[in-house]
């Protein structure tokens, strides 16, 4: 036990004492990985924000009927058998008022204020319908047919939303894609330069620690793990911005007319959890794959 203390001490203060060395490289590289951390984890919120945009249109839905809120229950039974009979129609999906308000719920579980406003009562029933065709015509169609019902509130087709969605996450994918790609490396880069002038400034003291026996693994782990600290501390700091950015945008959405069609572009608690997960260990993974790739080259002195 004695000795697994010194050797975690001598790691902790060689990792320190090569942090304090590299200061001003050492803010470079975190903020280095900071950004590109930071991107990673925008797209994965984004992906999830489309997924929650897309989840009323999965299972083939096509369109959906918005029944009045103060509709009487024998209207709504009355359309939803027309709807089962229509021979253009597959299938149907009713969804109550409690259920709108479950689904309200899990979009807006970091908005409590805002769902504090809205009763099951002032939500509409709908139904969600298949139809046997997917053609944009024939939905259309359908859709005109059930627009001037009474008590039918309106009509929503999702052909039109689906494409502007999927269209809007591709673009946007692919450009944090590529930017998260040349931020990484660049990041991986600069620790891999921190850590070969780190070395290069104690080769003397490499040598005699090889001449004493010391391994090369345990030459090269403080030298990883000042890596990896870096990694981290990019990552959480990716992470913060990260979070602070999807605050910030999901305000401006919910209050900006013209950006109204982005508001059902929701990132849930779990979600954003997995994603500052996976921003800090992007972090930690680049910094110990360009520490270590240093540490591996640079050892024979």
């Amino acid at each position: 036990m004695a000795g697994f203390l010194g050797r975690a001490g001598y790691f902790t203060r060689e990792t320190w004492l090569n942090v304090r060395r590299n200061l001003t490289l050492t803010v470079a590289a975190i903020l280095t990985v900071a950004v590109g951390v930071m991107l990673v984890g925008l797209g994965l919120m984004a992906r999830y924000a489309s997924s929650n945009a897309l989840g009323r249109w999965q299972g083939g839905v096509q369109f959906e009927i918005f029944m009045e809120p103060d509709i009487a229950g024998g209207q709504i039974d009355a359309l939803g058998e027309e709807l089962r009979i229509h021979p253009d129609i597959e299938r149907i999906q009713y969804v109550t008022q409690d259920q709108a308000f479950a689904l309200l719920e899990e979009m807006l579980v970091d908005e409590p204020e805002l769902l504090a406003e809205i009763s099951v009562e002032s939500l509409p029933s709908s139904y969600r319908v298949v139809p046997r065709i997917a053609e944009g015509e024939i939905i259309e169609s359908l859709a005109a047919q059930f627009r001037q019902r009474p008590g039918v509130y309106s009509v929503e087709t999702g052909r039109q939303q689906v494409d502007a969605i999927r269209e809007w996450f591709n673009s946007f994918r692919w450009i944090v894609l590529l930017m998260s790609i040349v931020l990484a490396a660049a990041s991986a880069l600069l620790i891999f330069n921190m850590i070969r002038v780190a070395m290069f400034a104690r080769r003397r003291e490499i040598e005699v620690m090889k001449l004493v026996g010391a391994t090369n693994s345990f030459i090269r782990l403080p030298f990883i793990l000042e890596g990896m600290l870096h990694g981290l501390a990019g990552g959480l700091v990716g992470a913060v911005a990260a979070g602070a950015l999807r605050n910030h945008v999901e305000e401006l959405f919910g209050r900006s007319e013209i950006l109204a069609f982005f508001r059902s572009f929701t990132v849930t608690s779990g979600q954003f959890t997995t994603a500052t997960i996976a921003t800090v260990l992007m972090g930690v993974i680049v910094g110990a794959l360009g520490s270590a790739f240093a540490a591996g080259r640079f050892l024979d002195v």
